[in-house]
């Protein structure tokens, strides 16, 4: 029997050994400065019972969610830390992959396996790849997250700038906290908590490879620090770098699919290389028969090359919709090509007993890039062949309008022809982006009483830079065409010379600064009979601006909404500053002590007051109940104002261009019915059949927005929970939280359908003055030319759910005398309820939608159930860890073509494993790790997954992935 122990505790050994990648990590906050005794006690699954604060014999900390430093483990706030070993376990060099994982994750959130991240600033143009990583806690999208380091927020929210090696852990608090941290923190807050003793040297290689083959990623990261009796220094090097994958690279992503004909197919663009080029059907190519091109009503047809050089009618043929398709998906990046370097330093340093210095900065440089296939353009693009061009074998004019050519009178109406200009190559949009970090301040005590005091200055400064390379330039375009090169024969390497011609690499700076300076005070006021009441109290300025130019070439022209690029490129200069000034304060009262079904019982209360130059002023406040019947057992409540501040894009950014996306209310009207709308169908003609043509997609700034200035988004938080922590079970601790966040006035871009349908339902809304239609003397007269759509406070916006943990640290045991090592186990998970969006109340025909189980572009996945089960294990030198990671099917809206239905999308579950060993005698650890362990493919989505066929945000596309990481210590 003792043999058979042995064998499988060898078995067990082996197969934990292979461990995992994970978030496990799941205790409640706990700052790292807590006393030893207390971390021991958190390490082995206990929780410390709530004490009542004493400065004078317990060392109290910050705890993410209040301003009041306490001694307790566990507060009124639901706070999961990811410590520095789940960070770690995770194997990816940085740190936006760890956190996207987390259950309390969903939406459209932003990382880098996408190529069109666009990059989160002002009118980031085309598609992206700025290499950023934003994270939306209860799927209330980026904006309404806000990210901290050690409490003070960035200037760039970018999860993939803050360097691995400088973070102790990280505390996500997934709940309101305005009262606490102002804007921004309504889904909740991702606090990075720096270390801040580290003593010795410590070098970390790291590599990764996909089971494909490809994706290959490797960093270094080398971190020093020194401490003595005043104070202590650290600072650090991070560096890693991402190869890019291409879409092709999968199965999934390899073309584009659409939900059409009873099943998934296969297609592209129908801006092909050898053209779709309509011409008059009765005219140069003759009559067709029933077996010949598709003739439409205005007795048209499309045709495209098929040999020669094009100068011939001959050489072409019909164009098949079905198979004349272009795959632009072979360009796209599923993981793009990023490059970053960061360097960091800290340290504090203690002038006396009542003053110390302290100060963290941080710098970040990034190099990434994406890429789109070559430019598809047409004649609407502003370019155009004459039908006296030599090269023209048709005998008639191609434009987008009325363009009169002297040499073919009669032959001017305008046809059109659409091509990809595949000599020019890849459209490739590169970026380079710094930040910069600092934040510095002093801290100290009043004297010997309990009140301490801090006083800091924050700055932020971000600078990205990005050119978009092998734009088409039109009027160079257009020289180049009337010049000889035949646009009818790209196959030709003198004609694409020719084109090169018209080449350009428009650019675009965006920049954001923010300076801030902050005073805090808190301490006790006086003790009651169950404890010590406390405050904490501050002032705090805050001045943000933003700059965005263009380089004069992508200057959008808001009356022809065209510029010398293409449209697809274009954008407008913006820029800005606003400035808030706030007070804050926070009272913590204990009301009861150690009584007969009331252990404890504390009452948090909290206000701010915040100022906006942009928006004006808001008082937001919360009310948070700790009760203890029993110790083992609290139960808290949090009910919390939150508020969101127009942020900078939202007021300054500039007007771009986006495609058309409209049901056209005026379509097919007779005259009366022309006339009872005639704000929203002016210059449509009687009858008409509808020809819209795109929008304008415009952020003014708030005096714009239907007249008035913008104001703050405001709302609720409501969260409440039990913590169990039983005394008979060492070891054991779980948590349930049932939480709502319900919002008004959100803050967010019209969509044109809103604006046209608001104004054909009333000529006097103020609506009406954002549409445009080409007037009767255009032959396009009553289409849309553009829609204005603005940044307004419009609609509502809530969602509530569940969330429950459950961690374990198994008591030591044995089997038959051998010792198999130490377990933990770890579950989190969160159910999403309900998340309603009421989009245009006060609007005929408005309605509450539920997207919870659902997956679409306006607010991503909202998949019900998330959750993560981890098992950690160590013994000796040895230590391993396996996740399993599952999300919920989810309905994908809108997928079916034919039929405008939606479509199922499966549930996911991801498996990863990590293994690691210390090797105390070169004082070295090596890790290595495999994600994705069953090569997991994402489901697929329809209409709703971008250029890649899947949901990007939210599952993993690269397949199996191997890792590996050395870390020495000096």
């Amino acid at each position: 029997m003792q043999s058979n122990y042995n064998r499988l505790s060898i078995a067990v050994r082996l197969a934990l050994s292979v461990g995992i990648a994970s978030t496990a990590a799941m205790a409640q906050a706990q700052d790292a400065t807590t006393n030893k005794d207390a971390s021991n006690a958190q390490s082995q699954g206990t929780t410390e019972q709530p004490k009542q604060s004493s400065a004078k014999t317990l060392t109290a900390v910050s705890v993410t969610g209040s301003l009041i430093r306490r001694v307790d483990a566990e507060t009124a706030s639901p706070v999961v830390t990811l410590d520095r070993n789940a960070i770690t376990n995770n194997g990816s060099p940085t740190l936006g992959n760890v956190l996207q994982q987390l259950p309390s994750v969903a939406g459209n959130a932003t990382n880098t396996q996408n190529n069109s991240n666009g990059g989160g600033g002002a009118s980031p143009t085309l598609e992206g790849g700025d290499g950023a990583a934003r994270v939306s806690l209860r799927g209330l999208g980026t904006t309404r997250t806000l990210v901290l380091v050690d409490g003070q927020r960035l200037a760039n929210a970018d999860l993939n700038m803050i360097p691995q090696n400088m973070i102790e852990r990280v505390d996500v608090l997934a709940e309101g906290a305005s009262t606490v941290y102002g804007s921004d923190a309504i889904g909740g807050v991702v606090n990075f908590i720096l270390r801040k003793d580290f003593k010795g040297a410590e070098l970390s290689v790291n590599d990764g490879i996909s089971d494909h083959g490809d994706g290959q990623r490797h960093g270094a990261q080398f971190t020093i620090g020194a401490s003595g009796e005043q104070g202590n220094v650290y600072a650090g090097v991070d560096y890693n770098k991402y190869d890019p994958v291409l879409a092709p690279r999968r199965d999934f992503s390899a073309r584009q699919l659409y939900l059409y004909n009873g099943g998934p197919q296969a297609s592209g663009s129908h801006s092909i290389p050898t053209g779709r080029i309509l011409v008059p059907a009765g005219g140069p190519l003759g009559d067709k028969t029933p077996g010949g091109c598709e003739i439409n009503s205005q007795g048209n047809a499309y045709v495209t090359l098929a040999n020669g050089n094009g100068s011939s009618l001959g050489n072409y043929r019909c164009f098949s919709n079905a198979n004349d398709t272009y795959n632009y998906n072979a360009f796209n990046y599923i993981q793009q090509k990023q490059e970053r370097t960061n360097v960091f330093v800290g340290g504090n340093y203690k002038f006396n007993d009542n003053v110390t210095f302290f100060g963290q900065a941080f710098y970040n440089h990034t190099n990434s890039s994406g890429q789109d296939a070559p430019a598809p353009t047409g004649v609407g693009d502003g370019w155009h062949v004459l039908a006296s061009n030599p090269n023209n074998p048709f005998g008639v004019t191609f434009s987008q309008g009325t363009l009169v050519d002297p040499a073919a009178p009669g032959a001017d109406s305008g046809y059109a022809f659409n091509t990809r200009l595949t000599g020019l190559g890849t459209r490739l949009h590169t970026f380079t982006t710094t930040n910069e970090q600092i934040n510095a301040g002093l801290r100290g005590n009043f004297g010997q009483s309990s009140w301490i005091w801090d006083a800091s200055v924050n700055y932020g400064h971000s600078h990205r830079e990005q050119t978009n390379y092998n734009e088409v330039n039109v009027p160079a375009f257009q020289a180049a065409i009337d010049a000889g090169a035949n646009i009818f024969n790209q196959a030709d390497p003198a004609v694409t010379a020719l084109l090169r011609k018209g080449v350009d690499a428009p650019q675009y700076t965006l920049t954001n600064t923010m300076k801030q300076a902050q005073a805090n005070a808190s301490g006790e006021l006086w003790d009651l009979p169950a404890g010590t009441m406390q405050l904490s109290v501050g002032a705090l300025y805050r001045k943000t601006s933003m700059t965005y130019n263009v380089t004069s070439d992508a200057i959008l022209d808001p009356v022809t909404n065209t510029c010398v690029v293409l449209s697809e490129a274009c954008g407008s200069p913006g820029g800005g500053s606003d400035t808030v000034k706030e007070l804050y304060a926070e009272t913590l009262i204990p009301l009861l002590s150690e009584q007969p079904f009331a252990y404890s019982l504390n009452v948090d209360v909290g206000l701010r007051y915040s100022d906006y130059d942009s928006s004006g002023n808001t008082t937001n406040g919360k009310i948070a109940i700790e009760y203890r019947p029993i110790a083992d057992l609290l139960m808290r409540g949090t009910i919390s104002q939150v508020f969101r501040a127009p942020n900078m894009d939202e007021l300054y950014d500039g007007r771009t261009v986006a495609g058309p996306n409209l049901t056209d209310p005026c379509v097919n009207l007779n005259a009366a019915q022309l006339a009872a709308h005639s704000a929203a169908c002016q210059n449509v003609p009687v009858g008409w059949s509808g020809n819209p043509l795109g929008q304008v997609t415009g952020y003014y700034s708030g005096a714009a927005a239907i007249g008035s200035k913008l104001k703050p988004e405001q709302g609720k938080s409501i969260d409440i929970g039990l913590v169990y922590s039983p005394s008979w079970l060492t070891g054991l601790s779980s948590s349930l939280d049932f939480w709502h966040i319900y919002l008004s006035d959100t803050l967010t871009p019209v969509q044109a359908q809103t604006v046209v349908n608001a104004c054909f339902n009333n000529n006097n809304s103020p609506y009406c003055s954002y549409i445009n239609r080409y007037d009767q003397t255009n032959k396009l007269a009553g289409a849309v030319n553009y829609i204005n759509t603005p940044v307004v406070n419009l609609g509502n916006l809530s969602t509530s759910g569940v969330d429950f943990t459950l961690n374990y640290a198994i008591p030591h045991f044995d089997i038959g005398g051998v010792d198999p090592g130490n377990f933990k186990a770890g579950l989190n998970t969160t159910y999403i309820a309900t998340y309603k969006n009421d989009a245009t109340p006060g609007q005929p025909g408005a309605q509450s939608i539920n997207y919870a189980g659902t997956f679409g572009t306006q607010f991503g996945n909202i998949s019900r159930w998330r959750g993560t089960l981890t098992l950690n294990w160590a013994m000796g030198p040895w230590s391993a860890q396996w996740q399993s990671r599952y999300i919920h099917p989810v309905t994908n809206l809108n997928a079916n073509l034919d039929t405008g239905g939606s479509a199922p999308m499966a549930s996911v579950l991801y498996h990863s494993i990590q293994a690691g060993y210390e090797w105390a005698k070169i004082h070295t650890r090596f890790d290595v790790g495999i994600d994705n362990l069953s090569n997991k493919t994402p489901p697929l989505a329809y209409e709703n997954g971008s250029n890649y066929n899947v949901d990007t945000a939210t599952y993993d596309v690269m397949g199996r992935y191997y890792w590996a990481r050395a870390t020495v210590k000096f």
